[in-house]
């Protein structure tokens, strides 16, 4: 197991959570406007509407999966003698939903903001989490790498008191 994943950061590092959430979200909205001019050729004030309200709508259709399709799937499973699938695995379930939707949203969202061809918002909606994803990894390396630093200075200070 990697020693980032041994440390409960909300008692070592109270408020670094947040920041890092911060900074995540900050860069996601520039990958996603950069992604979205790059690959449909957009203006920036299209692509940044885009960045924003697409994510609000994939918000909306996380919360209508996890409150009502969730139950659907529950009570189908339960009722049904279905063996393929039980209610423990509903979650991969409702990810598959919320992953095509979530394209189909980005899709439609970049389509009717920017007006970029169909094929170009698919491209859009395929790239860009990728992007984001890599992202992610480098900033979640970056601060692991920043908190082993922090820890060995605090622990250095203590060895010297």
């Amino acid at each position: 197991m990697k020693d980032y994943l041994k440390y409960d950061d909300v008692k070592i590092f109270k408020y670094e959570n947040l920041y890092l959430t911060a900074i995540y979200t900050v860069g996601h909205i520039f990958v996603a406007i950069t992604c979205n001019r790059i690959i449909t050729g957009a203006s920036l004030d299209l692509a940044a509407a885009d960045a924003f309200i697409e994510p609000i709508i994939n918000g909306f259709w996380f919360y209508f999966l996890l409150v009502y399709l969730k139950k659907i799937f529950v009570n189908k499973i339960e009722v049904s003698n279905i063996t393929f699938i039980n209610v423990n695995q509903v979650g991969f379930v409702l990810a598959f939903f919320y992953t095509i939707g979530h394209i189909l949203i980005a899709m439609t969202c970049n389509r009717l903001l920017t007006g970029a061809p169909l094929n170009l918002a698919a491209i859009d909606a395929f790239v860009e989490p990728i992007v984001n994803g890599v992202w992610f990894y480098l900033l979640f390396e970056l601060f692991y790498k920043y908190k082993s630093r922090r820890i060995s200075a605090d622990i250095a200070k203590l060895n010297n008191i």
